[in-house]
């Protein structure tokens, strides 16, 4: 079975984390606004966007632009496209078996989601959570 998300701004956010997670059940899809970065340097919980409201409502660059959410395609690569197309910063999260909540890391950033969703089950990380 093809793993694929593909959106555009017309799409709900909520729609768009609950797709994400049903194509990879181990990971979510955090979206923030773009301030947020700042407060993962500080170690800080990021705030999340509206997820009522559609991708182009709560997006900060108005550019055209479509995202397309592959098993094949990096982590790394997933948050500089939302970064360059929408001006959303996202992170990809995952909770483990104990029941805390991750963002991935830097080393994470070269890992396809395929991959890094067999290792979060591998992990016995919990499984469809989306929000």
């Amino acid at each position: 079975m093809a793993r694929e998300v593909t959106t555009t701004g017309s799409k709900l956010v909520a729609t768009l984390m609950k797709e994400f997670n049903a194509n990879f059940p181990y990971l979510s899809l955090w979206i923030s606004p773009p301030e947020a970065k700042e407060l993962v340097a500080k170690g800080e919980k990021l705030p999340g966007v509206d997820k009522s409201k559609t991708l182009s409502q709560v997006r900060t660059k108005k550019g055209a632009g479509q995202i397309s959410l592959t098993g094949s395609k990096n982590v790394g690569t997933i948050e500089r496209e939302f970064d360059s197309i929408f001006g959303l910063y996202v992170q990809i999260c995952y909770i483990t078996k104990e029941g805390k909540k991750y963002y991935t890391t830097g080393s994470d950033d070269k890992k396809s989601l395929a991959e890094l969703n067999r290792e979060k089950e591998a992990e016995g990380c919990q499984k469809d959570q989306w929000s």
